[in-house]
């Protein structure tokens, strides 16, 4: 039996473009099976930035996994929420959701964040959806003007 716990970052990378939905599903499946092994210490590469279609395959292993196993992936899971019909964002949100508010809300604050200093309306559209679905509110975020300033933005393009 193969040690996938010791796979290096290029044999990693390898199965997580495999995870691609437009490959055959035995070539995704093995490289779910693949890289659900993998080390706790290296499961932020299997959201890659630029590999959209290997994204939702990701998140499926993500939670696959678990928490806190899971825990080096949560900033890169958090990005995906930047837009809810990006392929795993909404699988995601359900992901967080298990996570509970705790856990999840500091990633999810930092990407409202970075979207406030972009002024990405449409961004925090999509984040606000994200706390919505989840419950969070201005109570669940350590600066409540992050909330506020999402939510009025957000509210701008409704």
């Amino acid at each position: 039996m193969t040690d996938y716990n010791i796979l290096e970052d290029d044999a990693i990378i390898y199965y997580v473009y495999n995870l691609n939905w437009l490959l055959p599903e035995e070539v995704q499946e093995e490289s779910i099976r693949v890289l659900s092994e993998i080390s706790p210490d290296k499961v932020d590469l299997l959201i890659p930035k630029y590999g959209k279609e290997c994204w939702a395959n990701g998140v499926y292993i993500l939670n696959k996994i678990g928490y806190p196993k899971n825990k080096k992936a949560l900033t890169k899971l958090a990005q995906l929420l930047q837009d809810r019909n990006w392929p795993g964002a909404l699988e995601t949100i359900e992901l967080f959701r298990g996570l509970g508010k705790e856990i999840s809300t500091p990633y999810i604050e930092i990407e409202c964040e970075k979207a406030l200093q972009c002024n990405d309306a449409d961004w925090l559209e999509h984040l606000y959806f994200a706390c919505d679905s989840l419950n969070l509110t201005q109570e669940n975020f350590c600066n409540k003007d992050i909330y506020i300033k999402m939510k009025q933005l957000a509210d701008e393009l409704d």
